[in-house]
C-alpha cells in the first residue's frame, strides 16, 4: 500500500505567478485615474490675460480728433483705443480667424501610441506595445481646398477690418460723451452765474420792499426766477456723471481716477476744420464697415466654390506606419474615392444654402455702401448748416447782454420796472444755452462725419 502524502500546503508557482502580479497590470490603471483627478477644469480666471493690451495707439491722420487741440480728449483717445475692453476682445477674434486658415490645408497628420496586457489565469501574459504614425491628404481636384482657404483669409481679413471699424466707433463715443460732459458743464456754469445774478436782484428787490418801493408781487416774481434757475442744477448735475461714467466704461477705468481731470470743467471744443471742399468717393470705399461688408461677401462666394466641390467625387492618399514594440514595422499606403453621389441631395442642399447666404453678403455689401453715403452726406450738411447757427446763437447772446445792462440802468432810473430785469436775465440764460447747444452740435456732427469719412478725410 502506496504510503499516504497529504496536499502541498501552497499552490503550484505557476499558479501564484498570474495571482502574484495582478498589482503590477492594475498600476496604470490606477495611476491614470489618480491623474485624471489632478487636471484641473479650466475657469473663467484662467483666460484674464497675463501681459499689457497689444493694442497700438492711433497717430496721423487716423487720429482726426487733433482737430479740437484738446489734450484731455487726446489722452482719453489714448487710454480708450489702447485700453477699451470690446476693442481687445476684437482682437481676439482677429486670433480665432487666423486659426481657421491652418485647418483649410486638406492635410492631417496623426500619432497614437499603444500599450496592452492579455492574459488568463495558470498562464503566461501577453504584451503588446506599437507606434502607429498616419496621415492623409485630400487631393484638391475642384478646388475645394483653395475655396476653403480663400474663405478663411477673407474672413480673417474680416475680423481685421471689423477690429478697424470698432476702434472708428469707440473713437466717436468717447468723443461724443467728452464733448456731452463739456457742454453740460458749461451749462451748468452759465446757470450758476445766473443764479447769483438772480440772488442779488432779489436781494435788492427786497430792500426796495422793505422800504416801500416794491410790491410783494415783485418779490414773488423774483423769488420765482430764482428758484427755476435752481431747479436745472441737479438734473444736469446727473448728467455730468452719467458723462463720466460712460467715459470711464469707454477707457476702461475707473470714475474716480477721471473726476480729478474732468471736474475743473472747460468749453465745448471747436473743431478747425473746413468742409467747403466736399467729400470724395474714396472716404466711402476706405471706410473698414465697407470694406468688412466686401470681405465677407468673398468668403461667402468661397464657400459656395466648397459647396459645389462637395457635388464631385474627392480623392484622399493615406498613409500608415506602425511600429511594434516586437516583430516587423508594418506599413501602408494607398487612395481612397468618395463617392457623393447617394448624399447628392443633402450636397445639393447645402449648396443652395450656401448660394443664398453669397446673396444675403451681396446686399449687406451694397446697403452698407448706400447707408455709408447717406452719413456722410448727412454730417456734411449739417456740418455745413452749424456754422450758420453758431454765429446767429453769438449775436443773440450779445443782444441779450445789452438788454440786460439796458434793463438795470432803465430800472435805476426809474424809467421801468423790476419785471424788465427778470426777463432779460431769463432770455440771457436762455441765449448762451442755445448757444453752447449749437457748440455741442457743430461738435458733435464733426465726429459724426469724421466717423463717416474713416477719419483721415475729415482731420485734413
Amino acid at each position: 500500500m502506496p504510503a499516504f502524502s497529504p496536499p502541498p500546503l501552497s499552490p503550484p508557482v505557476s499558479a501564484l505567478r498570474p495571482l502574484s502580479r495582478r498589482p503590477a497590470v492594475l498600476l496604470p490603471l490606477v495611476a491614470a485615474l489618480v491623474l485624471t483627478g489632478c487636471v484641473p477644469v479650466p475657469q473663467g480666471r484662467d483666460f484674464a490675460p497675463a501681459g499689457p493690451s497689444t493694442l497700438q495707439p492711433v497717430t496721423g491722420a487716423q487720429a482726426w480728433w487733433r482737430a479740437f487741440a484738446d489734450p484731455q480728449l487726446d489722452a482719453l483717445m489714448a487710454r480708450g483705443l489702447t485700453q477699451n475692453l470690446s476693442l481687445r476682445e476684437a482682437e481676439e477674434r482677429i486670433t480665432e480667424a487666423g486659426a481657421g486658415i491652418r485647418t483649410a490645408s486638406g492635410l492631417a497628420l496623426g500619432a497614437d501610441l499603444s500599450a496592452t496586457r492579455a492574459g488568463i489565469v495558470d498562464a503566461a501574459y501577453a504584451d503588446s506595445r506599437a507606434a502607429v504614425l498616419s496621415g492623409s491628404w485630400l487631393v484638391d481636384l475642384f478646388g475645394q481646398n483653395r475655396a476653403s482657404r480663400a474663405a478663411s483669409v477673407a474672413l480673417r481679413d474680416q475680423a481685421v477690418l471689423a477690429s478697424e471699424a470698432a476702434r472708428l466707433a469707440v473713437a466717436g463715443e468717447i468723443a461724443a460723451a467728452y464733448i456731452d460732459l463739456r457742454y453740460t458743464q458749461e451749462v451748468v456754469a452759465f446757470i450758476r452765474r445766473s443764479v447769483d445774478s438772480r440772488r442779488q436782484s432779489r436781494g435788492s428787490i427786497g430792500e426796495q420792499f422793505d422800504a416801500g418801493a416794491a410790491t410783494r408781487l415783485d418779490v414773488l416774481r423774483a423769488d420765482q426766477r430764482l428758484a427755476v434757475a435752481e431747479a436745472q442744477l441737479p438734473t444736469l448735475e446727473v448728467q455730468a456723471d452719467r458723462a463720466i461714467f460712460r467715459l470711464a466704461t469707454l477707457t476702461a477705468q475707473s470714475p474716480e481716477a477721471l473726476r480729478p481731470l474732468l471736474n475743473r470743467g472747460g468749453a465745448v471744443p471747436a473743431a478747425r476744420f473746413s468742409g467747403a471742399r466736399g467729400i470724395s468717393a474714396d472716404a466711402i470705399r476706405l471706410r473698414p464697415d465697407v470694406q468688412a461688408q466686401e470681405r465677407l461677401l468673398t468668403a461667402r462666394a468661397a464657400q459656395v466654390g466648397v459647396a459645389q466641390a462637395a457635388l464631385w467625387p474627392s480623392l484622399t492618399l493615406a498613409g500608415r506606419v506602425t511600429v511594434p514594440g516586437t516583430g516587423s514595422t508594418t506599413w501602408g499606403f494607398g487612395p481612397s474615392i468618395n463617392l457623393p453621389f447617394l448624399s447628392g441631395g443633402q450636397n445639393r442642399a447645402n449648396l443652395t444654402a450656401a448660394q443664398s447666404r453669397a446673396r444675403q453678403a451681396w446686399f449687406a455689401w451694397q446697403q452698407s455702401v448706400l447707408q455709408a453715403a447717406e452719413e456722410v452726406q448727412g454730417a456734411l450738411a449739417a456740418w455745413r448748416r452749424d456754422g450758420r447757427n453758431v454765429g446767429a446763437q453769438q449775436r443773440l447772446v450779445a443782444i441779450s447782454q445789452e438788454t440786460l445792462d439796458l434793463a438795470r440802468s432803465s430800472y435805476d432810473l426809474g424809467e421801468t420796472d423790476f419785471l424788465s430785469i427778470l426777463d432779460a436775465e431769463v432770455e440771457l440764460l436762455q441765449a448762451r444755452q442755445a448757444l453752447a447747444g449749437a457748440e455741442r452740435d457743430r461738435a458733435l456732427n464733426f465726429v459724426r462725419l469724421s466717423v463717416a469719412t474713416a477719419g483721415p478725410v475729415a482731420a485734413r
